[in-house]
């Protein structure tokens, strides 16, 4: 199956923030696979911002954390990333 010039382009990991909470594995999980491959990437933590939370939920449907966005686009929690990243 080939790629499209899209899916090129999210592969490549630009703009890359992760919404995490303290204590949180799949949250550990990401941020080290991203470290290991040397991504740079933003960390937003949401601890101490439970608005922020809120409105980040409601924005994405996605419950849980952490909550990954690659060049703008919503990927999902942390095995919504590694399914994504093999697929």
């Amino acid at each position: 199956m080939k790629l499209t010039n899209e899916e090129k382009e999210m592969k490549e990991l630009k703009d890359v923030v992760i919404y995490t909470k303290d204590h949180c594995p799949f949250c550990t999980r990401v941020k080290n696979y991203l470290t290991a491959e040397k991504v740079n990437f933003k960390q937003v933590r949401l601890d101490d911002d439970p608005k922020s939370y809120m409105e980040l939920k409601e924005k994405t449907n996605h419950q849980t954390v952490p909550q990954i966005f690659v060049n703008g686009k919503f990927i999902g929690g942390a095995t919504d990333f590694f399914s994504w990243i093999d697929g």
